[in-house]
């Protein structure tokens, strides 16, 4: 809720309504039928006792009403003493879950393990889950100003409940630890703006529609390239045009990113990522279009990008090794309140964007070798939401990621389809339905998951 003082019109109506309380009875009566005159002098006194204590009565309400006002303008507000405007939002959300089969994480699964096998008299750990956690709760603020540097100054904020459990009972679940998400300061001028912080990587920013899965993004490791990475972004608009009513945008967009990879150097002993020893950032570039006004209806605005990334990695002796990808994405709102969203990429090396090549850098080593070769891959994901009652909102979706078997990975492909209802009934209730579907291919066959998810929560 943004931050600012009462409205002006608020107090100026509350001084209207006192002045028209207190206003002299003959200016109201004037308008009436004129009384005759034998009879002014003979119930003079009683109009004027009459009048007065009508005008104080109204007086009285007018004031208990505009301090009721005020009391519920304070009251939804919180104000800075500055010229800062400030924004919390939030969602508390309890998630109740059900898994089967081998899942890589039974409170949001990305991935399908291989058949456990058992071991000595007591067999395998068996293949289904139940828990509750509220370790997906979000909270944000943001603060925004107007003539900074001649621009508009916009920083946020976003922090969640997933980092894990405490040191001294590791129980993810009883204690789940704050754990910062995204922030980001911004300056806005007319057709640039300059963005220094974490967030996602600048080629794939656009994530699917889910309840279930905001601790770590929807299709992660199912061709969704999400991971929040220390940056510095530049956007410049370079056209504008109308077609008929639709305004249309072109920007071209450029990143500097930290080197992260989640990889050592075979020798490493500092605890140095191989993309760090590399000495070199990661690199960026994307060129969009958008469409529709900035506040319209999902349904009435969009995007098509087109993105590249190239990084590097010292991971064995001098030798560097590339990491690249080109994505393409898009947001595209249909009609009645449908709207798709898709992204596609090829890869190789991008683990580190979000779990690119099914969240392997390196295929399997040789022998002698520390590393295998780079794991080359082609992914996406694609979404299609409706609205179908101005409260509730469903939709479908499928991910998949392939990687190429020439590089040995472990998990040759990964895929996941899911459904899902989330249903508003009143402000600030929210309650969500998911179910999604897993298969991850190894070499000796495919093996599958199943996960229900009920969410139920409030937001602000």
């Amino acid at each position: 809720m943004p931050l600012v003082y009462p409205p002006l019109r608020r107090c100026l109506a509350g001084g209207a309504l006192i002045g028209a309380a207190l206003r002299p009875a003959h200016d109201i009566t004037a308008q009436s039928n004129p009384v005759r005159p034998d009879s002014v002098r003979q119930d003079s006194s009683a109009s004027v006792a009459d009048s007065l204590a009508a005008r104080l009565a109204r007086a009285e309400a007018a004031i208990a009403l505009l301090q009721q006002q005020l009391a519920t303008e304070a009251s939804s507000n919180v104000r800075t003493r500055s010229r800062l405007q400030l924004e919390l939002s939030g969602r508390v959300m309890t998630n109740a879950y059900h898994t089967s089969g081998r899942s890589s994480n039974a409170e949001l699964p990305l991935f399908v393990r291989e058949q456990a096998v058992a071991v000595g008299v007591q067999g395998s750990p068996g293949t289904r889950a139940f828990g509750v956690s509220l370790r997906q709760t979000l909270l944000g603020a943001a603060i925004s100003v107007d003539s900074v540097l001649g621009g508009r100054f916009i920083g946020d904020i976003d922090v969640d409940l997933f980092a894990g459990g405490t040191a001294i009972t590791a129980d993810a679940f009883a204690f789940p630890e704050l754990r910062l998400r995204t922030a980001t300061a911004r300056l806005q001028w007319a057709n640039t703006s300059v963005m220094v912080g974490s967030d996602s990587p600048l080629i794939a920013e656009l994530n699917p529609v889910t309840f279930a899965a905001t601790g770590t993004p929807g299709f992660a490791t199912s061709g969704n390239l999400w991971n929040w990475i220390p940056q510095a972004r530049v956007e410049r608009t370079i056209a504008r045009a109308q077609l008929g009513r639709i305004p249309v945008e072109l920007a071209v967009q450029g990143a500097a990113m930290a080197p992260v990879t989640g990889v050592r150097h075979a020798a490493e002993s500092d605890a140095i990522d191989a993309g760090e020893r590399s000495g070199r950032p990661s690199l960026e570039g994307r060129v969009r279009m958008l469409w529709g006004e900035s506040d319209a209806a999902d349904d009435a605005r969009g995007e098509i990008g087109l993105g590249m990334h190239r990084g590097w990695l010292r991971a064995t002796g001098d030798t560097l090794t590339s990491t690249r990808a080109v994505v393409l994405n898009g947001r595209i709102g249909l009609t009645h309140g449908m709207s798709v969203l898709a992204e596609g990429y090829t890869g190789r090396a991008v683990s580190a964007l979000g779990g690119g090549g099914i969240g392997q850098t390196f295929g399997a080593p040789r022998a002698g070798e520390q590393f295998g070769p780079p794991v080359r891959d082609v992914a996406g994901w694609a979404q299609f939401n409706a609205q179908l009652h101005p409260a509730i909102l469903g939709g479908v979706g499928c991910g998949s990621d392939v990687a190429d078997a020439r590089d040995r990975p472990r998990r040759l492909r990964n895929g996941t389809c899911e459904a899902h209802l989330l249903w508003r009934p009143t402000q600030p209730v929210l309650i969500g339905f998911e179910v999604r579907r897993l298969r991850t291919v190894y070499a000796s066959g495919p093996q599958r998951a199943t996960h229900f998810n009920l969410a139920v929560g409030f937001e602000w």
